[in-house]
């Protein structure tokens, strides 16, 4: 279980870091006027082309760090609104500000958030977020209080920032839909797209694994990208992490992302992909994605079901395919 962080050094410290992680993705600095409900404010945001987000940050006196994010590229001297905010208490819990620092039992340092949404809409709040975010959940050790808590990502990660932009991404389509008539999510193949915001589980309070899912939804993206550069369109359901269409319009791929190599993980995998597969039409691929190949055994037990397998690893802070070109003949025809 994590614990939440309490100690004013530790939160400043960490906060120093937090913004710092963003400076290498920074491509230029825009002065703004930063709109928040009964104000507004002249700020200087970060723009970053690779992350596709904006940031400011500042100290707030004797009440929190605040940390600001907003979407899209603004004009300067626009005024803007943010999308989300990712803001740290100076010392102390409280439950009132949505960020927090948390550790762990080997000493590594998350960001969590609580579900606390701004905006001034109605409908839009925790129960909004706990109900509509998908993600990885953890529960923390909340001042003796066990409160269930979206992990956004590992502090020290060197893709820590894209982690942040992926939760950033999510937090709009949460807000809409409390505008929305329904919460299902139907496959429309003519509409098919990649959607940040039904990329993880919904809210399931227990203890989990940490650390490498916070990668998973940028595995997903990263996949999606190299077919995409091929010319094919891909997207997901919310049951399946990645479908890959070929250039006639025919789902010909169905992979499932597993970032543990655990028995019961791979297992889940494999699950998921033979319920939420076999269930398309033209018989697609199952293909699942893991960190490393399994022992033998059990990658002859997947052959047998007509599960491939596809291996990832890390370039800096992408993840790459080395074996993903033996697939793309299958899958383009």
């Amino acid at each position: 279980m994590l614990k939440v962080v309490e100690n004013e050094p530790a939160i400043r410290r960490y906060q120093k870091r937090f913004v710092r992680s963003f400076k290498p993705w920074i491509s230029e600095e825009i002065p703004v006027e930063l709109g928040h409900p009964g104000a507004t404010e002249r700020a200087k945001v970060g723009w970053s082309e690779r992350l596709g987000i904006w940031i400011f940050s500042r100290k707030i006196a004797d009440h929190r760090y605040w940390n600001a994010f907003g979407i899209g590229r603004p004009e300067g001297g626009a005024r803007i609104p943010i999308t989300c905010e990712i803001n740290f208490p100076l010392c102390g819990i409280d439950r009132r500000t949505g960020g927090a620092f948390a550790e762990d039992g080997a000493g590594r340092v998350f960001v969590v958030h609580r579900g606390k949404l701004g905006g001034g809409r109605k409908g839009v709040g925790k129960g909004l977020f706990e109900s509509h975010y998908r993600g990885v959940w953890e529960v923390l050790n909340d001042g003796g209080e066990e409160t269930p808590v979206a992990l956004i990502g590992i502090l020290n990660s060197p893709r820590f920032a894209r982690h942040i932009a992926q939760f950033v991404a999510k937090i709009p389509r949460i807000k809409e839909s409390a505008a929305a008539c329904s919460a299902q999510v139907e496959l429309g193949l003519d509409a098919l797209s990649l959607r940040d915001e039904l990329i993880g589980d919904r809210c399931r309070p227990q203890e989990r694994e940490t650390g490498a899912e916070c990668d998973h939804g940028l595995i997903v993206r990263d996949l999606s990208e190299e077919f995409r550069l091929k010319g094919l369109r891909t997207g997901n359901d919310g049951c399946r992490d990645l479908l890959v269409m070929n250039r006639e319009g025919v789902i010909r791929a169905v992979f499932q992302i597993r970032t543990d190599m655990s028995l019961d993980g791979i297992h889940a995998g494999a699950t998921q992909l033979l319920l939420n597969g076999l269930s398309l039409p033209g018989d697609p691929l199952l293909i699942l994605v893991l960190p490393r190949a399994p022992e033998e055994i059990l990658r002859e037990k997947l052959k047998r079901l007509n599960i491939d397998l596809l291996i990832y690893g890390w370039k800096g802070d992408r993840a790459s395919f080395p074996d993903l070109a033996t697939f793309f003949s299958r899958i383009a025809t």
